[in-house]
């Protein structure tokens, strides 16, 4: 797979939009797509629409071959003509698009911001000038309004949007106007975005319309996959009070106070690019990105569900047992009368808090038929899975246990193999727990894998964020599954307790921020 050519041979290796024909006087000077090709969609004639260079009006529809583009003379003009001309050339079709959201990796609006950094760098560096041109004067008013709303979520997606371009000095200026430290994060967050494509870049295939061989495609895409999971980390967490350590000297890096935050550094972009800048006091520079996963596009397997033979009736029975209580009909406790300050003379049947139990039965963990049944006996009514990838369609989570009855030998089962399915099986755990009160726990070593059997960080946080998010109690063996379910049903509070693996995968990619 090599680095796309953004520009047919026959216009004799000339860059858009220098290329394009500005003769006739007064000719519209228009985009010419159909001139491009790529590798996983066939290639087609375009329709071209004139627009307003305005934020918003300029798209390409990639999978219709709609472009809508300004058809002027100016700078801007020309610059939003190359950079949708690399929309065409490399970002996905709706279609492509969705099978990259489906993963779940990123958000769909991280995916989005995160293609326009990918395209704006790859417009400058084959000779499209966004850097200097591309900005239509709204930014600095949709800076001001974001920092106004303390939209912060929103701040980082456009500061991802525009870095690298003419606009996102425009987009600072308006959020300092009204936040100062949102200000010097936000600058700190483009210029990491810039170091981190131009890594991509180095990893090869940045532009690359390849198809991968799990069918996704464009294969360049994956870059932008891997920073919108970063993107969306440092969206997830509140800014920090405190601000980055400002210069006391003017010049390139710092603004000029007189005019209220709207003079820029004058040399802002060059900062972007290469200088680090001063980071003191920002714990949002550590929720890093994970370059490992530059390496190739990782992937869960498809999960394939059995329920097994359940004959062996638990000690935990049907789930539900009688209570004494202070309310009710018939007082069946009479005895109590006396005896009980509260004096609970009646019943309430209660149901067991059940729950879902999802354990790795991967070779690297172990376990035995008379764990699962203290399971059920400590969580009655609870619904236990393993899950273990052989190959692809045969079956990968097994439902041992459920409804007070469970597997009359857990070994029988063909289990112990690679990982491959953590996440799948996760979302199926929530998504199948009977009432939403219900205890989720998930028993791992932490050793997650996809189906290519090596670890990636990204599907590591992926299965780590979601954990956490659906609050599952995160334990090692199922020895520790037990003692936490029996401390609930003590009436005490569980807790997790993290396996090496996914605390080192935490500190790796956040840093000291609390896992808990």
């Amino acid at each position: 797979m090599s680095q796309p050519t953004f520009v047919p041979s026959t216009n004799g290796g000339k860059p858009f939009p220098n290329s394009l024909d500005k003769s006739g006087g007064g000719t519209p000077v228009r985009a010419e797509p159909t001139l491009l090709g790529r590798r996983d969609i066939s290639h087609g004639r375009w329709t071209v629409e004139d627009c307003r260079a305005v934020r918003g009006e300029p798209r390409t529809d990639v999978t219709n071959r709609v472009m809508f583009a300004p058809a002027g003379d100016s700078e801007l003009a020309d610059a939003i003509r190359g950079h949708e001309m690399v929309h065409a050339k490399v970002s996905p079709t709706s279609e492509q698009f969705e099978q990259w959201v489906k993963r779940e990796i990123a958000s769909q609006t991280a995916l989005t911001v995160t293609e326009e950094l990918r395209v704006n760098y790859l417009c400058q560096k084959v000779g499209i000038n966004v850097k200097e041109h591309l900005s239509d004067g709204s930014e600095l008013a949709t800076g001001e309004r974001m920092a106004l709303s303390k939209d912060w979520a929103g701040c980082v997606a456009m500061a991802v949007a525009t870095a690298g371009t003419a606009g996102h000095k425009q987009f600072l200026n308006g959020v300092r106007r009204h936040d100062r430290a949102w200000g010097d994060h936000l600058l700190d967050i483009g210029k990491r975005a810039i170091r981190e494509i131009k890594r991509a870049d180095k990893a090869g295939h940045l532009g690359s319309t390849d198809i991968a061989g799990d069918g996704l495609a464009p294969y360049g895409f994956h870059y932008t996959e891997v920073i919108a999971e970063w993107v969306d980390r440092l969206a997830s967490f509140p800014p920090p009070k405190a601000r980055l350590t400002p210069s006391k000297k003017k010049g390139k890096d710092s603004l000029d106070k007189s005019e209220g935050g709207e003079k820029a550094h004058s040399n802002l972009h060059d900062a972007e690019e290469g200088e680090e800048g001063d980071k003191s006091g920002n714990p949002l520079d550590e929720i890093t990105p994970i370059t490992d996963d530059y390496r190739g596009v990782p992937k869960w397997g498809e999960l394939v569900v059995e329920r097994v033979p359940m004959p062996r009736l638990s000690k935990g029975g049907i789930g539900k047992k009688r209570v004494a209580t202070n309310m009710g009909r018939r007082p069946r406790r009479i005895h109590r009368y006396l005896t009980d300050p509260s004096m609970r003379i009646f019943d309430r049947t209660v149901r067991g808090s059940g729950g879902m139990v999802i354990i790795d039965a991967s070779g690297s963990m172990s376990f035995t038929t008379e764990q699962i049944a203290q399971i059920i006996e400590h969580a009655p009514g609870a619904t236990v899975a393993l899950y273990s990838w052989r190959r692809e369609g045969a079956t990968n989570l097994w439902v041992v246990a459920d409804k007070g009855r469970m597997v009359e030998n857990v070994e029988s089962i063909d289990y112990g193999h690679g990982n491959g399915v953590d996440y799948p099986a996760l979302v199926w755990g929530v998504k199948n727990r009977r009432e939403a009160n219900t205890p989720l726990v998930w028993v791992t070593d932490g050793g997650v894998v996809g189906v290519q059997d090596s670890f990636h960080g990204t599907l590591a946080m992926q299965c780590l964020n979601y954990a956490r998010k659906n609050r599952f109690i995160i334990v090692p063996h199922v020895e520790e599954a037990i003692e936490q379910l029996r401390n609930l049903s003590n009436g005490s509070t569980a807790k997790s307790v993290y396996p090496d693996m996914l605390k080192n995968v935490w500190k790796e990619y956040m840093g000291n921020l609390p896992l808990n």
